[in-house]
Order: structure tokens, then sequence, then C-alpha cells
């Protein structure tokens, strides 16, 4: 599988041709930094971090193209640019995200309840100390 690389923080997404641009992902960063995974001309996955907060505010890969390596690769791509501690808030109901993070080093550090789509939820925030680098 060939993955192309993108980080729209230096590539300006609109030279992209028409079709390419129709399933953008459409989350403002806000300052930060994106890394875009694509396959085959389509974006399969992005991940949208913070170097001075050393934060991951997103990391998605659509449901097809996971299982390859790709959702490691865009963690081990931002984690180089941060260069230290790193740290992501997941849903505590995710639980296959939570396994992911912790399958990969991470630590619960923190835990707090917020209303999300309605409902008290239960938040993790999700914190990988020894910078080793690992797919």
């Amino acid at each position: 599988m060939d993955l192309a690389l993108e980080d729209s923080a230096i590539t300006d997404p609109e030279t992209r041709s028409p079709i390419e641009n129709q399933n953008r992902f459409r989350l403002s960063k806000l300052g930060g930094h994106r890394l875009i995974a694509s396959f085959d001309r389509k974006d399969v996955a992005f991940v949208d971090y913070l170097i001075a907060k050393q934060h991951i505010k997103y990391l998605f890969v659509h449901p097809r193209y996971q299982r390859k390596g790709i959702g490691g690769r865009l963690l081990t791509l931002a984690q180089e640019q941060i260069k230290d501690a790193i740290s992501v808030n997941v849903l505590s109901i995710n639980e296959k995200a939570v396994l992911w993070y912790l399958g990969r080093g991470f630590k619960v550090s923190n835990r707090w309840l917020e209303h999300f789509n309605g409902k008290k939820t239960t938040w993790l925030k999700l914190i990988r100390s020894d910078v080793t680098l690992q797919p």
C-alpha cells in the first residue's frame, strides 16, 4: 500500500483538484498542525496536533483503512514534531481508542465528567512520557 502524507500547515489543500477536495475534512486547525494520509488520491486519515501544548487534538483513520499501521505512523510523525511527552483526550466509552493508545505506551493521567451529546460522559487524558517512537 502506497501512502502519501501531507502536512497541511505547509501545503495548501486548495491546490488539490476539485475531486480530491470533495470529502476534505473540515475541522479548523486553530493554529495547530495537520498531517493527512491519502491512499489512491483519497484522504483516509489525519492527525491534528499542537506542538506548543504537546497535545493531539484529533487522530482519525477511516474504518476501512484501520489496522494497516496508518494511525501509528501519523502518531509517530506527530511525536517526532513534538519531541517530548504527548497527550490526548479520549472518551472513556471509546474502548477501541483507549486500548489503542494504551498499547502505544500512553497512561491515564486524569479523568473528568463533561456533557457530550446531552449526557454526562467520562473523558480520559492519556499521556505518553516515554518518547521512544513506536508505530
